[in-house]
């Protein structure tokens, strides 16, 4: 038996995908386990380079079964021109399968998060990519919900819709919104039911038979932990949980399967959308990060945020997701750095912490750094931990060290064989 959960250490946008893409060219499953199309996983491989949102990064090896679990929120629009753009690459996505408890974000969803995120006093935006995710999981979570399976029973659906509509339309009336009504929406489920219709699955069964029969299995999840509805920035989240914790619960499988919890963390940190960021850099040197690092959003091309390596951070993601390693991503980024800093506390109110503390703490935390020289030598053509500079490989192990985990993978640029399998180092 063979399960990884490869999770987000930090604000999300690490380099999951990346990671996924390499480890699926021995997957026999992968399972997209939570999140919508609000954030997107880059993949770059010898097909070229794509931007998925909501298909599993396992969808370029054929031989690989691509989940999308029940935890995740669908908007198949989405998932139609993601397919269409791998199809030009000669991926035709017949392994692709989404699970029947999946739940839809319908038109109303997307409509009502923009809606929802203008109205919020200034400085309290949450960061929200206006892809309809907080109001589909809000459905979700009020029982209300359209699912994946509901679209295949047109009867069921024109019940369910006829029940639902009366609220949305209360809600885009308040906003100025024109209504939506139940005839569009079956026309468009229709299309979607004609589109997925036979996609759509119960994916327990085709998770439990890979799982005892020892097959292969990835867990991907989306974002990272510091997005978490639960453990993250709140009420600069996301909607749901990217934990290795939301992965068991996401895919439909108990914790005792999972035999190794992944955190992928990139060598500096970014951030995306508001909210704290300890260790946020507004100087040249947090330009020349998102520079060189080519850090805009993967889905909304917003510019990251960008600061050093915050390890209060990585140590508190690697304790609540119980990382058995890490893989360290964009090493190459910080070639040219002369300087290099790592946060290993905060200044609070005069008091210095070493714990992570809620969004309140965090919104008045000062970082404290150490400081490190950097190797001033190009580590893009690095394969071997060996053959690293001598100052990349103290930069890495203290990175391990203040994390809590040994390192296992590090990427040395987006090409997929540009990457270091480690020795626990």
């Amino acid at each position: 038996m063979s399960v990884t959960a490869i999770v987000g250490a930090q604000w999300g946008d690490e380099g999951k995908g990346r990671v996924v893409d390499y480890l699926a060219q021995q997957a026999e499953v992968v399972i997209r386990y939570q999140g919508g199309d609000n954030a997107g996983h880059t993949v770059i491989n010898d097909k070229g380079k794509f931007a998925l949102h909501i298909i599993p990064s396992g969808i370029f090896n054929p031989e690989t079964v691509c989940l999308v679990g029940a935890g995740t929120v669908v908007n198949f629009d989405t998932m139609a021109v993601e397919l269409a753009s791998i199809a030009k690459a000669g991926v035709d996505g017949k392994n692709l399968f989404i699970d029947r408890r999946a739940h839809l974000i319908m038109p109303f969803h997307c409509l009502l998060d923009g809606a929802e995120e203008a109205s919020k006093k200034s400085g309290w935006a949450v960061g929200t990519t206006k892809r309809g995710i907080g109001p589909c999981y809000s459905d979700k979570a009020s029982r209300v919900g359209i699912r994946a399976s509901d679209i295949l029973d047109p009867d069921r659906l024109r019940t369910r819709l006829e029940m639902l509509l009366p609220q949305k339309n209360r809600e885009l009336s308040y906003y100025g919104i024109p209504e939506v009504t139940v005839e569009s929406l079956m026309e468009l489920c229709g299309r979607w039911r004609a589109q997925f219709g036979a996609q759509i699955i119960d994916t327990v069964p085709v998770l439990k038979k890979a799982v005892l029969s020892g097959k292969r299995v990835l867990l991907e999840g989306q974002l990272g932990i510091m997005r978490d509805l639960d453990w993250g920035i709140y009420p600069y989240t996301t909607s749901s949980n990217p934990t290795a914790g939301g992965a068991c619960s996401g895919a439909g499988l108990a914790p005792r399967y999972i035999d190794e919890v992944i955190g992928v963390v990139k060598c500096y940190s970014t951030s995306v959308g508001g909210g704290p960021f300890p260790t946020e850099l507004l100087d040249e040197v947090g330009e020349r990060l998102r520079s060189v690092g080519a850090e805009f959003g993967a889905t909304t091309g917003r510019p990251r945020r960008c600061g050093w390596f915050d390890a209060v951070a990585a140590s508190f993601s690697c304790w609540v997701n119980g990382f058995t390693s890490i893989a360290i991503t964009k090493l190459d980024i910080l070639d040219n750095f002369e300087t290099l800093k790592v946060c290993t506390g905060y200044l609070i109110d005069g008091e210095v912490v070493t714990h992570l503390p809620d969004t309140s703490g965090q919104e008045k935390a000062q970082p404290i750094y150490e400081t490190w020289e950097g190797w001033m030598t190009s580590t893009a053509d690095a394969r071997t931990w060996e053959a690293l500079p001598p100052k990349a490989q103290a930069y890495i192990n203290r990175l391990a060290e203040l994390t809590g985990a040994p390192v296992k993978f590090i990427s040395v640029g987006p090409e997929r064989d540009q990457i270091i399998i480690c020795d626990t180092k």
